[in-house]
């Protein structure tokens, strides 16, 4: 049927990218040999799929940390080898989530995302907002979205989730992390010094860099960075870079001088004071 469908898409569009997924119940090993368009179209197509922590409660909250960390990265590492394997092309993880704005549900937010960046993933959250879908399990139905019953933002979900991380990469990615608490970023990468894009990473400058960043780039003088725009920088290589060299990123909090720290501290006791 995906092949026929592929077909059928490809008559109208051969450029864009069609992602395909598993039926949900393989969980161990799907039924796929290879992308609906064969190796020919591994450039545009990716293989799609889901991780769910299977010990949760009926809030979706997750009961044990220990089995949710060996459900999520079991799940991840079997769809990463068989798409390695069979030469899906590109992959994603396309869904997982579903979580209350509880500490719990956080620590499940920040282990997959983790273990997604070890795999060079890219992922998106179930779900943004409540649409009166079938298949949300969870009661009330807003606890699985970033918006309460209220309409109110949940915070702890948007903090969570709004990593820093490469949005293009000039090269050949090797390793990418981000510490959610210290909010430490790092991307080590091959450069192509024959790709004239830059590479752009994005981080949150309000809830995760509030007193400015720290940028290090090794080798030194390797490349060169502007933030074109809030909450984005761009690298490019500079004339004595060569091709094929190793380079690692490193973007970290900036940290208050004791006056400042002081000042920060002053205002907030003024304004909570007025209150």
């Amino acid at each position: 049927m995906y092949k026929k469908l592929h077909e059928i898409i490809r008559q109208v569009d051969d450029k864009h990218i069609i992602f395909f997924e598993p039926c949900v119940a393989d969980l161990l090993q799907t039924g796929l040999t290879e992308g609906p368009g064969g190796i020919d179209y591994n450039d545009r197509q990716a293989f799609s799929y889901h991780v769910y922590c299977i010990d949760v409660t009926k809030q979706g909250d997750p009961k044990s940390d220990l089995i949710c960390d060996i459900d999520d990265a079991l799940l991840i590492t079997l769809r990463f080898e068989e798409a390695k394997k069979k030469k899906f092309g590109g992959m994603m993880l396309t869904e997982f989530g579903a979580l209350s704005n509880s500490t719990e549900s956080i620590k499940e937010i920040h282990r997959i995302t983790g273990i997604a960046d070890q795999f060079l993933q890219s992922w998106s959250y179930w779900q943004f907002k409540k649409y009166q879908d079938l298949t949300t399990a969870a009661s009330p139905a807003t606890t699985e979205s970033f918006y309460d019953e209220n309409g109110e933002l949940e915070m702890n979900k948007v903090r969570a989730l709004s990593r820093s991380y490469a949005q293009a990469i000039a090269g050949q990615p090797i390793f990418m992390y981000f510490e959610p608490i210290s909010a430490d970023f790092q991307l080590d990468f091959k450069i192509n010094t024959a790709i004239q894009q830059p590479t752009i990473i994005y981080i949150n400058e309000d809830l995760n860099y509030p007193n400015g960043n720290n940028i290090k780039v090794t080798p030194a003088n390797s490349l060169t960075w502007t933030s074109t725009s809030r909450n984005y920088y761009e690298f490019a290589t500079t004339s004595s870079t060569k091709n094929g060299t190793a380079i690692t990123i490193e973007i970290t909090q900036k940290s208050l001088n004791w006056f400042n720290k002081f000042r920060h501290w002053l205002k907030k006791k003024i304004s909570f004071s007025n209150k």
